[in-house]
């Protein structure tokens, strides 16, 4: 009995070190979609420059979209964010610390033991519940006519009095804090914009958003200090632009003249292009190129450009090469001659899984023709890329990307499903084709094939 006890005692002894280096976030995240369907992930991020970096991918439970994830090392005493990058919620952990987030339609609860930064998060979100109701949901949304301003107007003061005493002992998070909960009350005031939402006439408008139409020129260099300074110009530029004055065209092409920090301005512009935020690529470029600052960015956005012009149609293709199933490598310059469809998928793409059969049914259809299907693999556990092509007999060439190399670089993909057609002379026909359940896919791949030209 004794020995049993003095194990017991040491197994807490080693485990409690161990754990005291973690932290633990948990609880459960419901953002729908379409059609009723929640999202099945969301993700852990660190603030990047005007924008959210991924840091990884955490799946939720099936029915109950619930999530949890262990922290240490750099995720630790520092600001973190979980969510997606149009509704993010930060997170400030330290060893030793378990907190809950349960989210959902833009409404969000913290529990557990806080410290004293994520007490912070709690009572805000807290506070801001009834504004952000009528921006991150459709319903919300639909009920703002003669609620959202007066909800606005009555958070003004004390959302300013709450970011104004923020004091948890962490200068340096109650600085940070500050800037990022006073830009996202402006992004919060503007959300319901973004899901579609137009009072009927203009004196509708809360006065507080017309302010800020009028006023803001993004000189204040902190903005880009934040991971939402991207969607927050972005955000202001379609309430201004789209729906405040109904202007025809893109807002971001729009906004960029205002941004009075050159910086910001460059930088936001370099955003929209790597994004595809443009009409013309070409003209985008002529237009802007003049805005770039350092040398760094004027290389970045000549890279980004090149690549762009990538995506044309008529642009010819940028070569690749991934293995299929044997190991053996396929290039595809090799299929020079003829018509190239690259079917860009992952084993939990549920759009690319439900595409399989019109998939296959294309290749039959043009068994024997100059028509090559390339379908690319993002997978990162090839052993379930594999099974799924075993089990599912799926036809084509069948590759491995291990979510890598030149065809998701050059091509900026980061989204599946994606079907980009090539015609017989290596030249860009869409970057961004229809699926195979799409009958004008078949058609645009026969008008390839009719096509006489010299190779």
């Amino acid at each position: 009995m004794m020995k049993k006890t003095f194990l017991f005692i040491l197994a807490l002894a080693i485990t409690a070190p161990v754990w005291a280096q973690h932290a633990v976030v948990k609880g459960t995240f419901k953002k729908v979609i379409s059609n009723g369907v929640n999202m099945p992930v969301i993700y852990f991020f660190k603030g990047g420059a005007g924008q959210s970096v991924v840091l990884s991918e955490i799946p939720l439970t099936k029915n109950e979209y619930g999530f949890k994830i262990e922290l240490s090392g750099n995720d630790l005493n520092t600001m973190r964010y979980i969510g997606f990058d149009d509704e993010l919620y930060p997170l400030y952990m330290h060893a030793g610390e378990e907190l809950e987030i349960d989210a959902a339609n833009g409404q969000a609860v913290y529990s557990g033991k806080l410290s004293p930064e994520n007490n912070v998060f709690a009572q805000w979100y807290s506070m801001l519940a009834p504004l952000r109701y009528f921006g991150y949901s459709r319903e919300g949304a639909m009920q703002a006519d003669g609620r959202y301003q007066v909800t606005l107007d009555s958070l003004l003061k004390p959302s300013a009095d709450f970011i104004q005493k923020i004091k948890t002992g962490n200068k340096d998070f109650d600085v940070f804090t500050k800037n990022l909960l006073s830009y996202g009350f402006k992004y919060d005031a503007m959300a319901p914009f973004l899901m579609a939402y137009e009072p009927s006439k203009r004196s509708d408008y809360p006065t507080y958003v017309t302010n800020l139409f009028n006023t803001e020129k993004f000189t204040d260099a902190n903005l880009w200090t934040l991971p939402g300074g991207f969607n927050y110009i972005q955000a202001l530029a379609f309430a201004k632009y789209i729906i405040y004055q109904s202007k025809m065209g893109l807002a971001n092409e729009m906004i960029i003249p205002e941004i009075g920090n050159e910086n910001i301005r460059a930088e936001f512009i370099i955003k929209v292009a790597e994004r595809g935020g443009f009409t013309d690529i070409n003209k985008f470029n002529e237009k802007n190129a003049q805005y770039m600052v350092t040398a760094d960015q004027k290389k970045r956005m000549a890279e980004i450009v090149k690549r762009q012009r990538l995506k044309v149609p008529g642009s010819d293709w940028s070569d690749f090469a991934y293995p299929d199933m044997k190991g053996k490598s396929h290039h595809l310059s090799d299929y020079l001659g003829k018509v190239v469809l690259v079917d860009v998928w992952a084993t939990w793409c549920k759009p690319c899984i439900a595409e399989q059969p019109a998939l296959k049914k294309l290749v039959e259809d043009f068994k024997g023709k100059d028509v090559v299907v390339m379908s690319v693999s993002i997978d990162t556990e090839k052993d379930k890329w594999e099974k799924m092509v075993e089990e599912n007999q799926l036809s084509g060439l069948q590759l491995y990307s291990n979510n890598a190399g030149p065809l998701l670089k050059d091509y900026e993909i980061i989204a599946v499903p994606r079907f980009i057609l090539f015609d017989k002379k290596g030249k860009v026909v869409q970057f961004d084709a229809m699926r195979p359940s799409d009958p004008k896919l078949k058609a645009l791949i026969e008008a390839q094939l009719e096509k006489k030209e010299n190779i």
